[in-house]
């Protein structure tokens, strides 16, 4: 027998070599003796633990921060509560044959994780999370395995995980990081199937495609390139697995699309007609810029460098694809998949650039490919370089990591000359670290909005309605709060009627704390109030109003401070004599009611302080006021300045203006009014001459 056994001089050392050796030596050698094993782990699982690290960082993250929902991510947990609801009652195929301009794979997901786990936030991001991640890890590592080998598929698969948008996303509720996950896992299965020399595996990607197209309709940009090239550099003579393909993924992708296609067609007009960019108040928030633009070409570059990336990562990334294409040209290898990734990418790219409204969030499912070729040089460049490339590519995917999930350290950025300000996308400016994501950082505790609601419920409050005035932030917007109403059990009214709120209904609003005023009931990380006001919040001004706040010892209260003259609308001296005169003598004249034209609103009388005294002589006062449709007992007062020519008022006031009344259509020329006066005794006049 041949003994394989290597000479006994080249027989590798054993620990009795370094006996001697000095103490830092031998430690040194012992951690490294301790780390060999890991040395065996296979590639595929480094990347498994890595996506297992990730999820169990979200959910600490998700015991950590209570924000309210943000506005579009309230929106989608809205669309999951609705599927939730279809299902729980047994409908199906409801969310499939529902529209709300999504297709229904994420708010499935979400749906089902509410049947799961009842109807809170964190279910649906860790459903999310369960879901999508594994599908990322698991596409990214197949492009980048089967491109460039296992090492760099382990390494696509960090570069994934590490990009700090992708972090961000995933502590909230969005559509785009699922369509990025079916994308890569679609991009893996197409490039495994060898051209679709495979069938078995043509058709996985098929199912993957299908199940892609579910999660948005922009889906097929991402993917689309990347087949056209695979059947041109030899998929066609492949026509099994290409069949099989085709069949699997339309079979099942394109009934949702068939079934939806004239409300598709309205979204599609929308998104790329040339008359969005041009005349709508979005284009000067810069997400709208006109279509053949260098703004508009490079919106998403910018984007790229300041939210979904960054720098270091986009050098990565523009190094590899520059090297990738480079070997390509010079070698033109049909193994090389470089053809696929670049114009797979580079078509995706150019589809959402050519959609009128811009988001940072929309060109994120083109990651698969930035990762793939940001990495894939990286497996194979010569040793030594790859040593150093490779630790350098892991402190940037940590830095991110500890930025994103724990928001550590301050924003590096670099600002050019000319830079807009505001700009959504960052235009001009470079960002090399940033602890802002688009849009969760690290972990906040920002109020409890949540336990504020079911606080009220236990109290036997019935309804609950936010103050539209001042849910316009992220961390307190209208759709977030709805959601929160959701889940405490405290419904919104049906309609947003103030007038209608009654003692056992609540009103949310937040307001920065003035002097005088009373104690918030939360205080919100920007300094901020939550206040919660019981009744009709428009039967006086906020500092006339009783408020409760249902922490451990639930409280009623008021403000205590002395109400200020601006605020007490109490119209006192001759005004008040002058009004109360009118107001009596038209309620002896059976006049029904009266309505105050805008110009009744002085320094010295206010709507309130009108309606109060019109109350006081019994005179009632409409909710809304409707000039135009006044019955001929019904009043409208209006307050003029008269002039040479003019109809003489029923009663002068101090600063020289004069109140004229008009019985019936109020919504007429001045100088043709027929007024009306109570005093001495009722009559009616009008202009002389008219």
């Amino acid at each position: 027998m041949t003994d394989l056994s290597l000479p006994q001089e080249q027989q590798p050392a054993t620990d009795d070599r370094h006996d001697d050796a000095p103490g830092g030596r031998r430690v040194l050698d012992a951690v490294r003796r301790r780390l060999e094993p890991l040395g065996t782990v296979s590639e595929a699982w480094w990347a498994a633990a890595a996506a297992l690290v990730f999820i169990g960082v979200t959910v600490w993250w998700l015991t950590q921060d209570n924000r309210v929902p943000d506005f579009d991510e309230g929106l989608h947990l809205t669309d999951a509560i609705i599927v939730h609801d279809q299902l729980a009652h047994g409908q199906l195929t409801a969310p499939f044959t529902a529209f709300n301009n999504y297709p229904p794979l994420v708010h499935l997901v979400g749906g089902i994780a509410f049947l799961i786990a009842g109807l809170h936030e964190a279910a649906a991001i860790l459903a999310d999370n369960l879901v999508f991640v594994p599908l990322l890890v698991a596409g990214c590592y197949a492009a980048g395995s089967v491109a460039y080998g296992r090492r760099a598929g382990l390494l696509a698969a960090l570069f994934a995980l590490g990009i700090p948008m992708f972090l961000s996303e995933m502590r909230e509720f969005y559509v785009d990081p699922g369509e990025a996950a079916m994308v890569a896992a679609s991009v893996g299965a197409i490039l495994a199937s060898r051209r679709f020399e495979r069938v078995g595996i043509s058709a996985l990607a098929g199912l993957t495609c299908a199940i892609g197209a579910l999660t948005k309709e922009t889906f097929v940009l991402f993917v689309g390139g990347l087949v056209v090239v695979v059947v041109l550099r030899g998929g066609w003579r492949n026509w099994r697995g290409l069949l099989a393909f085709v069949i699997i993924g339309g079979g099942l992708g394109l009934p949702w699309y068939i079934n939806h296609l004239s409300q598709l067609n309205v979204l599609t007009q929308g998104a790329t007609g040339t008359g969005v960019a041009s005349g709508n108040a979005s284009a000067g928030a810069g997400i709208t810029p006109s279509r053949y633009t260098a703004s508009n070409i490079d919106w998403y570059f910018w984007d790229m460098v300041n939210h979904q990336l960054l720098v270091p990562l986009t050098l990565f990334f523009l190094a590899g694809t520059a090297i990738s294409l480079r070997r390509f040209v010079r070698h033109r290898s049909p193994n090389d998949l470089t053809p696929e990734l670049f114009i797979g990418g580079l078509v995706g790219y150019l589809g959402v650039t050519y959609i009128n409204l811009k988001d940072p969030r929309y060109s994120l499912p083109d990651l698969v490919y930035a990762a793939v070729l940001g990495t894939g040089w990286l497996a194979t460049a010569h040793v030594r370089a790859r040593r150093w490339l490779t630790g350098a590519f892991g402190v940037v995917v940590a830095a991110n990591v500890v930025a994103l999930s724990f928001g550590f350290g301050p924003t590096l950025s670099v600002t050019f000359p000319g830079a807009p300000s505001p700009s959504i996308n960052g235009a001009r400016v470079i960002t090399f670290y940033s602890p802002n994501g688009w849009l969760r950082s690290g972990p906040v505790r920002d109020g409890d909005v949540l336990g504020l609601l079911k606080g009220l419920k236990r109290m036997g409050f019935k309804e609950v309605e936010f103050d539209g005035g001042s849910t316009n932030i992220a961390d307190f917007s209208q759709n977030g709060l709805g959601v929160l109403s959701i889940e405490s059990g405290l419904p919104e009214p049906p309609s947003y009627n103030l007038a209608a709120l009654g003692p056992g209904d609540a009103f949310v609003l937040r307001r920065f704390v003035q002097p005088g005023d009373p104690p918030p009931c939360q205080r919100m990380v920007d300094g901020s109030g939550i206040y919660v006001e019981v009744t009709n919040p428009i039967s006086g001004p906020f500092e006339v109003m009783r408020f409760v706040c249902p922490g451990r010892h639930p409280a009623y209260y008021q403000r205590t401070a002395p109400l200020p003259e601006s605020i007490s609308h109490v119209i006192t001296g001759a005004p008040r004599q002058a009004l109360l005169d009118i107001f009596r003598a038209m309620h002896r004249d059976r006049i029904r009611s009266v309505e105050f034209d805008p110009s009744m609103e002085t320094s010295y009388m206010e709507p309130i302080g009108l309606q109060a005294l019109a109350s006081q002589a019994g005179l009632p006062v409409p909710l809304v006021n409707t000039p135009a449709t006044l019955g001929p007992r019904q009043a409208y007062m209006l307050r003029h300045v008269p002039v040479a020519g003019d109809a003489a008022p029923c009663a002068r006031l101090p600063d020289g203006s004069g109140i004229y009344i008009v019985l019936g259509d109020a919504f007429i020329p001045f100088n043709d009014y027929r007024f009306y006066c109570p005093l001495p005794k009722p009559h009616f006049y009008a202009r002389p001459g008219g």
